[in-house]
């Protein structure tokens, strides 16, 4: 049996695993001590309960195969990383709205994304492909993944300058920007007007693919009115919008660039 921790890079390397084919979660889980079962949950979309070197798993049928399986790989994550607690009961919102703050269920969901999609076998599948939700479905299909992890994934190892923001009416939830943006660019604090995601979040349009927006209406940064940023948003469940940001006109980063170089 695995001990009684390790990184997920060293865990799918123990097991040989090479392939994404090849990452069936319920037979890691096992390899660590923990035995996933599916059936229908109320008020949560997954659950664990431990005791000693063994636990139990159980994830909600009632969910996309790419969520069921992201669900389990969280649950494992806490077994992983959290061992000793009694149990956790993981609702929908918690795992699509703890990507920011430090906490138990922020370390699953990285645990979880992290086993489920590793570097070395998405960022070549990524390499070069549009950021976009296009590309986010068609590497979630491969991988059997949820939206939002891989969202996260291809702005972290994609090719090109991005940024994930997660919004509801009222604020922004949580953001990832890829390690081509810099810095001293910052989200606003919630949607603007002249966003995709505000129309979308008001009822007002459907989601209609990525459309090119003033930078402003994103990004709080004295020169944003001056360039333009690629927007992609859709609605990922309940009240939650995510969004894609593409800076796939570069101006305003080689610009920053610049004026860091004076």
């Amino acid at each position: 049996m695995a001990s009684f921790y390790k990184p997920p890079e060293e865990l799918l390397e123990e097991l040989g695993i090479r392939d994404p084919a090849d990452i069936v979660i319920e037979a890691i889980a096992q390899h660590c001590g923990a035995t996933i079962l599916y059936q229908p949950l109320q008020g949560c979309e997954a659950r664990i309960l431990g005791s000693g070197d063994r636990a139990i798993i159980t994830v909600n049928t009632a969910v996309a195969r790419g969520r069921q399986r992201f669900s389990g790989a969280h649950e494992l994550g806490h077994w992983l990383c959290d061992r000793g607690r009694v149990a956790f009961a993981c609702t929908e919102q918690a795992l699509a709205r703890e990507w920011s703050d430090e906490n138990p269920e922020k370390r699953a969901n990285r645990y979880a994304a992290e086993l489920l999609l590793p570097e070395k076998m998405f960022a070549k599948r990524a390499k070069s492909r549009e950021m976009t939700f296009a590309t986010v479905r068609a590497l979630a299909e491969a991988f059997e993944t949820s939206l939002t992890a891989t969202a996260i994934r291809l702005v972290e190892l994609g090719s090109y300058p991005a940024m994930l923001i997660c919004s509801d009416q009222a604020r922004r939830r949580w953001f990832f920007r890829g390690p081509d943006v810099p810095d001293v660019l910052w989200p606003h604090d919630r949607v603007r007007p002249n966003t995709a995601a505000h129309d979308l979040l008001l009822g007002l349009a459907e989601a209609a693919g990525p459309i090119d927006v003033c930078a402003d209406g994103w990004i709080s940064h004295v020169d944003a009115t001056q360039y333009a940023v690629r927007e992609d948003s859709i609605f990922v469940t309940g009240d939650l919008v995510l969004t894609l940001l593409w800076w796939k006109d570069e101006r305003q980063l080689s610009d920053l660039e610049g004026e860091d170089e004076e």
